[in-house]
C-alpha cells in the first residue's frame, strides 16, 4: 500500500510539473503593461512636497 500511495504522488507531481510547464509555455513572453500606473509611496510624497511647495510660492 506504501508503494502505490508513493507511485501515485510521483504521478501526480509529473502531471502537476507538466501542467506548469505548459502554462509557462502558453503565456506571452512579455506580459501587457498595466493601463494605469501604480504610484510607490515615495512617489506620492514627491508629489505633495511639490504641489505643497507650488502652493507656498503662489500665496
Amino acid at each position: 500500500m506504501i508503494a502505490l500511495a508513493q507511485a501515485w504522488r510521483a504521478g501526480l507531481t509529473r502531471r502537476t510539473q507538466r501542467a506548469a510547464m505548459a502554462r509557462e509555455a502558453t503565456r506571452p513572453a512579455e506580459a501587457e503593461p498595466p493601463e494605469h500606473h501604480e504610484f510607490t509611496v515615495r512617489e506620492l510624497i514627491r508629489m505633495a512636497q511639490s504641489a505643497r511647495a507650488a502652493s507656498e510660492s503662489r500665496g
